[in-house]
């Protein structure tokens, strides 16, 4: 066991794993940053499905900045940090857009009364990110939106 001797207890160091990333509000930056987040949950054989879901889910967040924050404005800045640790990942999403309080309450909707044509438009983003997340935070810190999803890894991956 590596680690440190702390008041007579063996205290094992925990490792994490970080990917800090930061974009234009553009969706050609999106895709990419998408991209690079696949592969760098890949370099640490995450399972592929698991990879899926969190590229879905961070592209709905990422692209709500674009839409949303920044009103399809190229010139904001949108800061991605990943952190791969011990049994969970956290995707932390940071912009300095409009104001934004917080995801809404959660819609539920028999959508299957609705003929596809009488659907709401929208809405149903954040129903998709709760239901890939284990737990979705949100502050605003100063001029800044920042957003925390995390989600619990498979059995089989890990950070270290």
């Amino acid at each position: 066991m590596t680690g440190s001797l702390k008041a007579g207890r063996r205290v094992a160091k925990v490792h994490e794993l970080h990917l800090q990333v930061a974009i234009r509000s553009v969706q050609s930056e999106v895709s990419s940053v998408l991209g690079r987040i696949t592969d760098w949950l890949g370099t640490h054989k995450i399972n592929r499905n698991f990879v899926e879901e969190v590229e879905l889910v961070t592209a709905e967040a990422l692209n709500n900045v674009v839409e949303h924050a920044y009103l399809y404005a190229e010139d904001g800045e949108i800061r991605i940090l990943m952190s791969l640790r011990p049994g969970k990942l956290q995707v932390q999403i940071t912009d300095g857009g409009r104001k934004f309080d917080g995801p809404p309450p959660e819609k539920k909707m028999d959508v299957e009364k609705f003929a596809f044509e009488e659907l709401p438009e929208g809405g149903f983003g954040w129903n998709l990110i709760r239901s890939l997340t284990d737990e979705v935070a949100f502050e605003r810190a100063g001029e800044k939106n920042r957003l925390t999803l995390t989600r619990k890894l498979p059995e089989t991956a890990g950070a270290g």
